[in-house]
């Protein structure tokens, strides 16, 4: 009896030990896998979440391009020739320009709507990073040539031709200059393209000043003159002006 009780003396501290390691050891391989169970649950969470969100992208872009095409495609073939429209009456002329100012009205209301998601953002490498629209030189690259569009058309036959070609050209490779000046890591390279797009602009405001005479007959300019087609010219060029200024005065430019 000495010899077992002296045994279960020796016994119960190595139970007792074997115990706690148990207690210390279990404990801990059980947290382990309930934060694996947790972290794998909340990774398969996050898996959804991204999927669906680019389902939601996927189909948001694929309406934009489909409504967009499908609305270039109406326009164009249900409108008629514009060579015929600039030598039609001047209402005729005026409905056309009233038209298409409600297209630019419509194209800047959805690009505007469109700069809140972020799907046009891209990050530029200044300022330790600047996140800017893309949507903002599409826009304007959509609306600006239709606006020198409207201008020639309203002219009418006074104007020849080829304006209806150049002017709005002379937008499409000015904001082309300005966008790529915007995204122009090089700084050299940045101030060339911007002043390369404010000699396009003189030069396209040279045109608009050359239309003001052809239209009045000599009798009007950028300072003399009353007439309808004079205003509408100078309210254009206008709304040019201020966008040199922003650019230089934000963090997108100098």
């Amino acid at each position: 009896q000495a010899r077992v009780s002296v045994q279960a003396v020796h016994e119960q501290p190595r139970e007792r030990e074997h115990r706690q390691r148990h207690q210390l050891v279990f404990p801990r391989i059980n947290s382990a896998a309930r934060m694996n169970a947790t972290s794998a649950a909340d990774f398969d969470k996050l898996l959804e979440k991204n999927a669906s969100d680019q389902g939601k992208q996927i189909a948001q872009i694929f309406s934009g391009i489909f409504f967009g095409g499908l609305a270039a495609w109406l326009s164009i073939s249900n409108g008629g020739s514009l060579a015929f429209v600039q030598r039609a009456s001047l209402e005729k002329r005026l409905t056309v320009c009233c038209f298409i100012n409600t297209y630019v009205a419509m194209f800047s209301t959805f690009f505007n709507i469109f700069q809140l998601s972020e799907l046009d953002d891209a990050l530029l490498p200044i300022h330790g990073g600047y996140n800017f629209d893309l949507c903002r030189p599409i826009e304007w690259v959509c609306t600006c040539p239709l606006m020198q569009l409207s201008l020639v058309l309203m002219g009418g036959a006074k104007l020849p031709d080829y304006r209806r070609y150049l002017m709005p050209s002379f937008s499409i490779i000015i904001l082309c200059f300005g966008t790529t000046s915007t995204l122009m890591p090089i700084f050299g390279l940045k101030i060339l393209c911007y002043i390369i797009g404010l000699i396009l602009f003189g030069t396209m405001a040279s045109f608009n000043r050359l239309q003001i005479l052809e239209y009045s007959n000599g009798a009007e300019g950028f300072t003399t003159g009353d007439s309808e087609f004079r205003k509408a010219t100078l309210l254009l060029l206008c709304t040019w002006a201020p966008f040199p200024t922003w650019f230089v005065m934000s963090p997108e430019g100098f």
